[in-house]
């Protein structure tokens, strides 16, 4: 048990001194990362941040300066060993569309020079073996990225990286993407997750946040949210003179930011303040539609760590029909 501790002690990734220029242009800048055997580091940063250079570095697609170690593999020394070593999983995955989820799950087997022993097992993870013969030209986004998933997890690598793996998937393969990434985690993978969208926060044991090719900030994801003042934000749907009351109302109990837009009623609050609004509006006996809390999350609230108008980070609707695209 003592030797199992100090195994995982030893960084599974080590990352030192690592820089890579582009001509007079350095995407990453002398970067220093240890990452620990079953932890998920979740990369956070804006479009052009250096994300996906860090990624192709890991994977020895780059050359650069500095070393990078997987599993006390030096990629540069030895890049076909490190590479053994990790499952990758592009944003874009190129799959051969007249070809079967089965007869993909068999060419990869080939490419490692491995048996097929292993397809059943992961295909089943992912949710596909009994949609094995299906022709990948007839899946949804959802499934190709299952796929992409199952394909990497082949020859059981040490570290999964995954690179924008939501960037194309609607909000159902959004969500099928974290139940997957639950069990990942529950069997004690190593993750690396880069992306700029929301819900995979709560997933992670870690979070950096990366502009410009250098390291901002790093920590585990209540940590870094706990440096911030952030606020949830509360929508109340209320008609007419009811409405005007709830606003007063919760701007006596602590809110900011309200905004009426239609029947809808929008306001931040800080986060400890939430419940006592809550139970505030209900003992209020002011007659509610419906009501609906939206927790902050780290991946909408890093920006305020690398500073406000950073590139690449979208505005957020104000209200809930807005984020449903309705009226």
């Amino acid at each position: 048990m003592q030797q199992l501790t100090q195994q995982q002690q030893v960084p599974i990734v080590k990352i030192e001194k690592l820089e890579k220029r582009y001509g007079k242009f350095t995407a990453l800048h002398e970067l220093n990362l240890d990452i620990m055997p079953g932890s998920h580091l979740l990369i956070l940063g804006p479009n052009g941040a250096g994300k996906t250079t860090l990624i192709k570095s890991m994977m020895g697609i780059l050359n650069y300066s500095g070393k990078i170690t997987i599993n006390g593999i030096d990629v540069t020394k030895d890049p076909r060993g490190a590479k053994r070593n990790i499952g990758y999983v592009p944003q874009n995955y190129a799959f051969y569309e007249s070809l079967t989820i089965y007869d993909h799950a068999v060419l990869t087997t080939r490419l490692k020079n491995l048996g097929t022993d292993q397809i059943e097992e992961k295909l089943r993870l992912v949710n596909l073996w009994e949609t094995r013969r299906r022709r990948v030209r007839a899946c949804s986004d959802g499934m190709k990225q299952r796929l992409g998933i199952a394909l990497a997890m082949i020859g059981n690598p040490k570290v999964l990286l995954l690179d924008e793996p939501t960037s194309n998937v609607d909000l159902r393969g959004q969500l099928e993407f974290q139940k997957l990434l639950r069990a990942l985690i529950a069997q004690g993978k190593t993750m690396i997750t880069t992306s700029h969208l929301t819900g995979l926060g709560e997933l992670a044991t870690e979070v950096m946040v990366i502009d410009h090719g250098r390291i901002i900030t790093r920590g585990p994801p209540d940590e870094l949210m706990s440096r911030l003042s952030v606020n949830d934000t509360i929508f109340i749907r209320a008609k007419g003179v009811i409405a005007e009351n709830v606003k007063r109302l919760t701007q006596d109990l602590g809110a900011t930011d309200i905004e009426i837009d239609g029947e809808w009623l929008r306001a931040a609050v800080p986060t400890k303040m939430k419940l006592g609004m809550l139970k505030g509006l209900l003992n209020s006996g002011i007659a509610i539609d419906d009501l609906l809390v939206e927790r902050s999350q780290i991946e909408s609230e890093y920006v305020k760590l690398i500073g406000a108008g950073a590139p690449g980070v979208d505005n957020v609707p104000s209200t809930p029909a807005a984020k449903r695209g309705g009226n």
